[in-house]
């Protein structure tokens, strides 16, 4: 498991857990209970979604430079034996 992943699954983790214990240790009916819950996991859900996006933009940037760098390596590489095969 790379390290992103981990970092994610424990912020899902310590997330839940942190809901959880502040939804069912407060003083309140069940109704409003369940109705703050769902509002907190929608709330987690949307700030996952954007680290998840996050991350993934990073991830592709990196990707992307990475393969230009590469292309760009390559083609320095042929134009250089190109250059020593017509001496």
């Amino acid at each position: 498991m790379n390290a992103t992943a981990k970092i994610i699954g424990g912020f899902l983790a310590g997330a839940a857990l942190g809901v959880a214990a502040g939804l069912l240790l407060a003083p309140e009916s069940g109704r409003k209970t369940r109705k703050r819950i769902l509002d907190k996991s929608k709330e987690v859900t949307d700030q996952v979604a954007k680290t998840v996006a996050s991350t993934m933009d990073t991830v592709k940037s990196s990707y992307n430079k990475k393969l230009e760098d590469y292309a760009n390596s390559g083609k320095s590489t042929i134009d250089t034996m190109k250059e020593k095969i017509k001496v």
